[in-house]
């Protein structure tokens, strides 16, 4: 079937009427602007999101506030070791001999420091030492100044006297002290990771605070006042053998008789004696030098040798 004519008189009857049937256009209400308005930006919005991205400059987005940021921890080694726990109240140490010796017979005493965790370990040298126990010629409670020698090894065995008089000498029952390591002057003294003495190498807590430990150290004692004196009597000699000479110097007088060299030996002789009874077995005897000086430059027997 064939469209009818567009200028086809009935064909324009119809439209006319359908045009005159259809409604006028309203005006546009608020609600449907702001639907319009909406619409609108949804679709800009949609349409920037695939296209806006290329043109936002490097390094835009949401700004944090420096001052609400988190600061880093701070690393170990900064951590100040003075405001560690323990440190701030760790006493100064001092040298001390309390009845440990060195050799089995109890003969070379030890000079002994307690350095509590987190105080430096001093260097050996010439210090202030006390003598808690009685040694040598040094009284108990003494006071004096010494030289430390050499620092004892943790390992070396220790000893001290034993006994109601004292001669016994035994084993050192040290078994819960924390000897120090060598090496560790100036140093402080703490457990590495494995748990062992060291004063390098320490392990840290949470804190950034090293693990410091309590520990002693041992060293020689170079002490002039604990040897015994050596007695001064007869020029370093003993009495017995001045004795000796006395008689020698006699029995030479009589075998010269009456002669003016003979005459001093005996007299020499006589007050040799004398010295010798005044000063005893053990004494000392100062007016020897009188003697020896009435001797000087003469043939004396070989006995006198050394008076």
């Amino acid at each position: 079937m064939s469209k009818p004519l567009r200028n086809d008189p009935k064909n324009a009857v119809t439209q006319s009427r359908s045009w005159s049937m259809t409604p006028p256009a309203r005006p546009l209400g608020l609600v449907t602007l702001v639907s319009l308005v909406s619409f609108g930006l949804v679709g800009a919005l949609v349409v920037c999101a695939s296209g806006c991205n290329d043109k936002k400059p490097q390094g835009a987005g949401i700004v944090v506030d420096a001052g609400s940021a988190t600061p880093p921890p701070a690393e170990a080694g900064t951590v100040d070791v003075t405001q560690c726990a323990g440190c701030q109240l760790a006493p100064t140490p001092a040298w001390t001999f309390e009845g440990v010796y060195r050799d089995p017979q109890c003969t070379e005493p030890l000079a002994q420091l307690t350095a509590p965790a987190c105080t430096v370990v001093p260097a050996l040298g010439s210090t202030n030492l006390t003598y808690v126990d009685e040694v040598g010629l040094r009284k108990a409670n003494e006071n004096a100044t010494v030289t430390l020698a050499e620092q004892i090894a943790p390992e070396a065995l220790r000893y001290r006297k034993a006994g109601k008089d004292g001669k016994a000498c035994v084993r050192a029952n040290e078994g819960a002290v924390d000897v120090t390591p060598m090496g560790c002057a100036n140093n402080r003294a703490c457990r590495d990771q494995a748990g062992a003495l060291t004063c390098t190498t320490c392990r840290t807590f949470a804190s950034g605070c090293p693990d410091f430990e309590e520990t002693r150290l041992y060293a020689t004692i170079n002490d002039p006042g604990l040897k015994t004196a050596k007695p001064s009597n007869a020029g370093g000699g003993n009495v017995a053998r001045l004795a000796q000479c006395c008689a020698q110097l006699a029995a030479e007088g009589k075998r010269l008789g009456a002669s003016p060299e003979g005459g001093m030996l005996v007299a020499a002789a006589a007050q040799c004696t004398q010295i010798v009874n005044a000063a005893g077995p053990n004494g000392t005897a100062p007016e020897l030098g009188a003697l020896r000086a009435a001797l000087a430059g003469r043939n004396l027997p070989a006995v006198c040798a050394g008076f």
